[in-house]
């Protein structure tokens, strides 16, 4: 069963790359609008966002450790600064986006100051309540 729901993800994963630099672009006019610098999309962050949702939507719970620890998670990328959000049950990017915004926590990550890079995932799972699992990472 995981094995179909990580082809599955990784299938959905195509698709994503295509939305990302949208995301993207959503999170970096908030940032600027909020006094932040822009991010750029990042193909090795979209692929750690991805392995986070393809874990949440396997298991089918909300869960910063669904994939392993996040410090773990990124330590190969070896960036100083990282941060992630994530989030589940919101349809489009916009709503999910929009929920992040008013999570003082989820805020506090979108506009860490210094942040250049970011990635976006999301997996979908429609035997879960929550039928979509995001991911965002974002590093400087």
């Amino acid at each position: 069963m995981k094995t179909i729901a990580l082809a599955l993800g990784l299938i959905l994963g195509l698709a994503v790359a295509a939305n990302a630099a949208d995301y993207a672009g959503e999170i970096s006019a908030y940032r600027r609008a909020n006094g932040q610098t822009a991010v750029k999309i990042d193909a090795k962050l979209n692929a750690a966002a991805l392995k986070q949702a393809q874990a949440m939507a396997a298991s089918g719970s909300i869960s910063h450790s669904a994939a392993g620890s996040f410090s773990s998670r990124m330590a190969p990328l070896r960036r100083s600064g990282a941060a992630e959000n994530i989030g589940a049950g919101f349809l489009t990017f916009g709503e999910m986006l929009k929920e992040w915004k008013n999570s003082a926590g989820h805020r506090a990550n979108l506009l860490l100051p210094g942040m250049r890079r970011v990635g976006v995932a999301f997996v979908d799972n429609p035997k879960s309540p929550y039928r979509k699992f995001w991911a965002m990472v974002i590093t400087d």
